[in-house]
């Protein structure tokens, strides 16, 4: 129960619980001190109005009387009669801020009216009386008081003072303050309902997103999450949660068909160097039964392990060249003329000893940045690949450039790669059917270097075939920067 409780939705909750509390208590307290001020100001402006018409009613009964009349009338028990009425009190100080005299209406007329310190009084005649004062009665009763200044002419005679008990003002602040927390117990408990709600809906997408983390690290990485359509930090974390996913699923689905490829290479590596060895070992053992080898069966023998092991350090050495290239950052590059380096290359090869013609059509001045020994290797197993598959026909080697990238291009005249082995060409040991038969010493593996190494200069490599019409294979390299901007 206490776990439950330690979750984030109700620690939300208790939060905003207590936000809102502080709130209505903050808001509570400025509203009773606010209406205690206008009912306060309010009752003063009452008395100050009452206290006016009373003083000018008053002044237009005497105003036939002497002026040592008037000012002791102003003075007198009569006015101060007058100004007194129902609730209200009334007092007139002299100019000493001594009482001369009261009056009161209520039940009890003989009850001194409150009276507040003589320097309140003294400071009403000297400057601006404030707008009300709060004076305590001799039986403890508190009463608002308003102070005028009385004056005839220009000549203050004192100060006349009107006050009302506080109880009536009390007993409305009572009713508004009790109002205040019954509504806010009322807004708290709807709150206290509907709070884990809202924000339980406004988790709901964090609760997926912890299932589904979970299912995630359970190994299902096709997990994902509804994203709300709020925009909000939520719906953010949302989206970025299931780009995680997707980026996790994507990197082991990559990592399996990495791992895939690794098995089955390994399985074609395996097999094509246990048929060598496997015939080795023949050898071996046969010539290990006989007491007696004649020369001509030990020369074949040796001849044949011969072969076998040549056929096996080719196999290495061209899987040794593969690695290279997948697994290096970057070959060492420099600036080639393609024109040169091609021609050289195809020198070096002597191609027409091998039986083929050579046709060249080189467009001189072609750049790019390359590893020498990976290019010249790109060359020498394309030559290869076209001797194998299509002995004694014209190799057409040509070099261009286009779109920003330079081509290395053979075309030869045998008998082309059928529809089937096509797309398959560039995969390691890959054979078509016309090249299962391992007595030309291939491995399997020219096609897959050339892609690898072409791959590791940012080119990339093509094949094009029509059965009985040949095929064609062509090399794109991106040319050297000064190439691009001359």
């Amino acid at each position: 129960m206490m776990a439950r409780f330690r979750s984030l939705r109700w620690r939300l909750t208790f939060l905003y619980l207590g936000l809102l509390a502080m709130l209505l208590l903050l808001g509570g307290v400025a509203q009773y001190f606010a209406a205690r001020e206008v009912l306060f100001r309010t009752n003063a402006d009452a008395l100050t109005s009452e206290y006016n018409s009373d003083l000018l009613a008053f002044r237009k009964q005497i105003a036939t009387r002497p002026a040592t009349a008037i000012r002791a009338l102003l003075l007198s028990q009569q006015f101060a009669r007058q100004l007194a009425s129902g609730h209200t009190s009334a007092a007139i100080f002299g100019p000493d801020g001594g009482l001369v005299i009261s009056s009161s209406a209520n039940i009890t007329p003989d009850v001194v009216p409150p009276t507040l310190p003589t320097q309140d009084y003294l400071n009403a005649l000297r400057s601006q009386p404030k707008p009300y004062y709060l004076a305590t009665a001799s039986d403890g009763s508190v009463h608002l008081a308003v102070l005028n200044v009385l004056r005839n002419g220009t000549r203050a005679l004192g100060v006349v003072q009107l006050s009302i008990p506080t109880a009536s003002i009390d007993q409305a602040l009572s009713a508004d303050r009790q109002l205040a927390i019954v509504g806010s117990l009322i807004v708290l408990s709807l709150a206290l309902v509907l709070s884990p709600l809202i924000v339980g809906r406004a988790l709901r997408p964090l609760e997926q997103m912890s299932t589904s983390a979970d299912a995630l690290a359970a190994g299902d990485y096709k997990q994902r999450v509804a994203v709300p359509r709020s925009g909000d930090e939520i719906g953010r974390l949302a989206l970025a949660f299931n780009q995680m996913a997707a980026g996790v699923d994507q990197a082991f689905e990559v990592r399996r068909q990495s791992e895939e490829q690794m098995r089955h290479f390994v399985a074609d590596a395996s097999h094509e160097l246990r048929t060598p060895l496997t015939s080795i070992a023949g050898y071996v053992e046969v010539l290990s039964r006989r007491d007696f080898v004649d020369p001509e069966t030990l020369r074949e023998s040796l001849a044949a392990m011969q072969r076998e092991s040549s056929r096996m350090t080719r196999l290495v050495n061209d899987l040794l060249t593969l690695t290279r290239f997948e697994v290096a950052s970057a070959p060492h590059r420099q600036a080639l003329r393609l024109d040169d380096f091609l021609n050289q290359a195809l020198d070096e090869l002597a191609l027409p000893e091998h039986g083929a013609a050579v046709s060249r059509q080189i467009e001189p001045g072609i750049v790019v940045d390359a590893d020498p020994e990976g290019l010249k290797q790109v060359v020498t197993n394309l030559a290869q690949n076209a001797l194998k598959y299509a002995p004694g026909t014209e190799q057409r080697w040509s070099l261009f450039s286009a779109d920003g990238r330079a081509a290395i291009r053979v075309q030869d005249s045998g008998p082309g790669i059928p529809r089937r082995d096509l797309p398959h060409v560039f995969e390691r040991f890959y054979r078509g059917e016309q090249a299962r038969d391992r007595s030309t010493g291939g491995s399997g593996l020219g096609l897959a270097i050339v892609k690898s190494i072409l791959e590791a200069h940012h080119g990339a490599v093509e094949a094009d075939s029509q059965p009985g019409r040949g095929a064609t294979f062509t090399a794109w390299l991106p040319l050297a920067a000064v190439k691009q901007a001359a």
